[in-house]
């Protein structure tokens, strides 16, 4: 316990395993920190192990998010392969009984989401996830499978991604204002005339009044995974995080809403294109992709600035 409440970089000990090996251990102390905000911060940790010469290994498991674990989970099981592999194959359990292990400081630095515009910094992170976050095979085939219904592969796409739902009702201090419906059916006709037509959109949101505005506007044109979707007057000025753990949805809720989420970001970097507001998703699905033949983020400023 004494090692787990210790969230600043060091050195530790775990056993006598492995003495020729250095591994380090990626951990996140903010257990209400977004599904993507946790990924982004993972690939910028791999980047920190792999400076280090050593053998990243990802711990959600006594280090829980809150949209990954249920409470009785925590400890339990590794939330991270809930979706993904390790990035190297080692196991926590390996890891939690070697000589040599560096355990990570538990945060990562607030300017992560400043990546989305710098084109070195995004060609890194592709790099990293090309090589070590991988998902597992059952992930995988869901995804496939989503991106063969969708039409994926035969069609030029443009993709969208639509923040709502508890943004919109708590309005977090410094984080970046999305656009309406509206400001965002009026981007993308402006940048239609500039890229040229699209065959679909796909539009990526959890907000069920932004994904209603939007079909009713592009109907057959767009496109989208199945997914369960809220209303800001459902999350009530809450996190998504927060109404999840309300009591009210059955056991397994979760994990449902974060592998469509999950999904819903790694269809948006098989899209041709890409116009979104500078959140989590957004940088994710950038990194994933690589490269876009265009980029446009709406920048709308910040709330409580």
């Amino acid at each position: 316990m004494l090692y787990h409440n210790i969230c600043h970089e060091y050195l530790a000990c775990f056993g006598k395993r492995n003495p020729e090996k250095l591994f380090y251990v990626i951990r996140c102390s903010k257990s209400d920190l977004g599904f993507m905000g946790l990924y982004n911060q993972i690939v910028y940790h791999i980047k920190q192990a792999i400076e280090k010469d050593a053998i990243p290994v990802i711990d959600c498991k006594y280090y829980p998010n809150d949209y990954l674990l249920e409470d009785e989970q925590v400890g339990k099981i590794n939330g991270w392969e809930f979706f993904f592999l390790q990035p190297m194959g080692i196991s926590l359990e390996e890891v939690y009984k070697s000589k040599n292990v560096i355990m990570s400081a538990g945060d990562a630095p607030e300017s992560l989401l400043g990546d989305v515009y710098d084109s070195l910094k995004l060609w890194e992170n592709h790099r990293i996830i090309e090589k070590y976050i991988h998902l597992n095979h059952s992930v995988e085939e869901k995804c496939i499978r989503e991106a063969e219904r969708l039409g994926f592969g035969k069609h030029s796409i443009m993709g969208v991604k639509c923040r709502g739902t508890d943004f919109v009702s708590a309005q977090p201090k410094w984080h970046s204002i999305p656009p309406d419906a509206q400001q965002t059916i009026d981007k993308i006709e402006e940048l239609i005339k500039k890229w040229g037509e699209y065959e679909f959109i796909f539009v990526a949101t959890e907000d069920e009044q932004l994904f209603g505005k939007m079909k009713a506007y592009y109907g057959n044109k767009m496109i989208s995974n199945k997914t369960e979707r809220l209303s800001a007057a459902e999350t009530k000025g809450k996190w998504l995080n927060e109404v999840f753990d309300s009591g009210e949805y059955p056991r397994g809720y979760k994990y449902d809403r974060m592998l469509e989420y999950l999904i819903s970001v790694w269809l948006l970097a098989q899209c041709d294109v890409l116009v979104a507001p500078v959140v989590g998703a957004t940088l994710t699905a950038m990194g994933m992709k690589g490269q876009y033949e265009h980029v446009y983020l709406f920048e709308l400023g910040c709330y409580g600035k």
